[in-house]
């Protein structure tokens, strides 16, 4: 295989054209923006198809995006900012140390476990290695519109597991440092973002607050697939895990981060990140993913806020993924070796359309023998399974009726969920959850089981809701699935 040159590089557009014409052609996927930087350069930035299938306004390079997950090593160069200053404080000394305990700025920070409320690091919540549980933990709580806040406060009542031993991808953890890290530079995470690297940077499209994505007219959309067509059909607000979710941007924006995650936290010949805070982040801290002999597949780690592997070409690779189920999935993969980066955005779903993208494009710049056909088959099975398999609740043939409603009606609460109620409206049940009464209708199942479609983008995926009935026809408690990944689910009545 053949390494990347200038000249390489500078005549491979065609080709990355012609990669994004491909994967547009075979998913439908309405827009998609792009950039690809080499050897401290951006030399390219476009973009492709429409920023929303209503409006069919023309996607662009300076269309901002919602980028998802690609907010974790965005958010991990901001806080080595804070640990090693730079250019926002005239390269003084920094907040903290990526090594200390999290309390010794935050005392009032509670975990389940008492040893690791006191010992927990920084580095410990950036690199997904604090004992929460990934997936779950806080998810659940944004999920029905709590603040992010109330969710840190509740992360007090998740059970530990496998503190420093195992790598468990938690927004929330790297939520808790980020929001540490800001109130111990005397601020919060949105205008500390803002004064470290996004105005040294020149980052002028970019923000951490979700209003400020709403307020800018060349936005692009979220599409989900509906009845085989692309649809903005949903709005996300990830305010509450800003610092791991919250980040929206543009190609143009990116690309200078790129420049300088490449080139020690330099842009050009001006330091704007401390280097040694900044490799910190690219320097594995937890294995992420074993190796597979069985199909020569490399161990993967994660460092803070990026996942750190091997490409086929026998190169470090650092890459981070995003995605949001209502219709936003991106990609940043670089080759720090080579000073070789792209980053890709769309406004569809996550079915591994950036991560093929951008595979594809490497393999033709190592004249890789893959065709371009087999990296998108690869993509497409991964993703396929991204939620899991869906759960098989079909009503039984010979169901038990359930009972009156005023077996269940009434208010439920525990210290995690808080309060919830089950109210009888028009012949139905109804759950209302959250800060701001959010509502779902319970479909019976079957005896004192009901199922609600918690999350409307994915209605294969429902939550189960079973009632505990005491002696007196009354129900004792409720346990809901939508809050039980980590034993949090069972409320009791009031």
């Amino acid at each position: 295989m053949t390494k990347p040159t200038r000249n390489k590089v500078n005549q491979s557009f065609g080709k990355l054209d012609d990669i994004v014409a491909q994967a547009m052609e075979q998913t439908g996927v309405p827009g998609i923006s792009l950039a690809v930087v080499f050897d401290d350069q951006i030399l390219y930035l476009e973009g492709y198809g429409v920023r929303s299938t209503e409006t069919r306004a023309p996607m662009q390079a300076e269309t901002v995006f919602q980028i998802a997950s690609l907010s974790k090593p965005v958010s991990a160069t901001i806080m080595a900012g804070l640990v090693g200053g730079g250019k926002w404080n005239d390269y003084g000394k920094g907040i903290f140390a990526w090594d200390d305990p999290i309390v010794k700025y935050a005392p009032d920070v509670v975990l389940s476990d008492p040893w690791v409320t006191q010992h927990v690091t920084f580095k410990d919540l950036f690199s997904h290695r604090s004992g929460l549980p990934g997936g779950s933990a806080g998810n659940d709580l944004e999920s029905i519109e709590y603040d992010r806040d109330t969710i840190l406060q509740r992360l007090r009542y998740v059970p530990i597991e496998g503190f420093r031993d195992k790598y468990s991808y938690s927004n929330f953890g790297m939520t808790l440092a980020g929001e540490v890290g800001a109130k111990a530079a005397g601020s919060n995470w949105e205008d500390i973002s803002e004064r470290v690297l996004l105005d040294p940077l020149g980052m002028i499209s970019t923000s951490m607050r979700h209003q400020d994505y709403l307020n800018r007219t060349n936005r692009a959309e979220l599409h989900v697939k509906i009845n085989g067509e692309w649809k903005p059909a949903f709005k996300r607000n990830p305010d509450a895990q800003a610092p791991a979710g919250g980040c929206s941007s543009n190609v143009v924006d990116l690309a200078r981060w790129l420049c300088i995650s490449l080139k020690g936290g330099r842009l050009g010949d001006q330091p704007i990140i401390d280097k040694t805070a900044l490799d910190a982040t690219h320097t594995p801290a937890i294995m992420s993913r074993p190796p597979s002999p069985t199909i020569a597949d490399a161990a993967f780690f994660y460092g803070l806020g990026w996942a750190i592997g091997t490409t086929p070409f026998g190169e470090v690779e650092w890459s981070h993924s995003g995605a949001f189920s209502v219709g936003a999935a991106t990609v940043a993969k670089l080759i720090p070796g080579e000073g070789l980066g792209i980053v890709v955005l769309t406004n569809g779903a996550p079915i591994g359309v950036p991560e093929a993208i951008a595979e594809a494009y490497f393999n033709h710049l190592y004249s890789s023998p893959v065709t371009d056909d087999e990296v998108f088959a690869v993509w497409q099975q991964r993703f396929e399974g991204l939620y899991g398999e869906p759960p098989n609740l079909s009503k039984p043939n010979n169901p038990t009726a359930a009972r009156l409603d005023t077996t269940y009606v009434g208010s439920y609460t525990n210290p995690y969920v808080g309060d919830i109620e089950i109210v009888a409206r028009n012949g139905k049940l109804d759950i209302v959850e959250g800060p701001n009464h959010m509502r779902f209708t319970l479909e019976h199942l079957d005896a004192d089981t009901f199922i609600y479609a918690h999350d409307p983008e994915v209605p294969d995926y429902p939550a189960i809701v079973r009632f505990m009935v005491g002696p007196d026809g009354v129900a004792t408690t409720l346990t809901d699935s939508a809050f039980d990944a980590t034993g949090q689910g069972t409320l009791t009545r009031v």
